[in-house]
């Protein structure tokens, strides 16, 4: 049993590094940027930020079995997105800290679009969905980057803007 709660926790902590990234990056995105589409992928920094929601509410489900709801903001904002993500982790997380170490271990069905299988356990789904919101970080880094250089090489402000106190 400790073993599985030593997972569950170096989980939470992997994201809830991932998600103060995200934030920091998301924030620092020149605003008159947020909507130009990026050249390699068609995508805008918008686009990207709402895909960081989808990410963590397929985490969310993956720990709780049940659909996680769509996203609710209207606006395509970064405000907007900014919040919808702090709420979407605080949910995923409130679900995996009250979580048995059981179900971290229990068979679940995996998403056809995060494994190759048809089934896995749910701490190993879990590590692959995160795996893939980091993926997507790198995505929108590189995209945060792309932008510097339009921005003349303006360094942005990276502050953290999540909690650090460990909740």
């Amino acid at each position: 049993m400790f073993e599985l709660q030593s997972e569950r926790q170096a989980y939470l902590e992997v994201l809830l590094h991932e998600s103060k990234k995200v934030v920091r990056m998301v924030r620092a995105f020149p605003v008159h940027s947020l909507h130009h589409r990026h050249p390699d992928c068609g995508m805008t920094a918008i686009d990207l930020a709402g895909a960081f929601v989808r990410h963590v509410r397929r985490i969310e489900e993956l720990a709780s079995s049940r659909p996680a709801g769509s996203p609710f903001a209207e606006q395509r904002t970064r405000g907007g997105l900014l919040m919808e993500f702090e709420l979407a982790l605080e949910s995923a997380r409130s679900v995996l800290t009250r979580q048995s170490p059981e179900r971290w271990a229990d068979v679940i069905d995996a998403p056809a679009d995060l494994a190759p299988w048809r089934q896995g356990r749910r701490g190993e789904l879990l590590w692959m969905a995160l795996r893939e919101l980091s993926r997507h970080s790198r995505h929108f880094a590189r995209h945060l980057s792309d932008s510097r250089e339009d921005d003349g090489g303006r360094e942005p402000d990276l502050t953290p803007v999540l909690a650090t106190d460990g909740r």
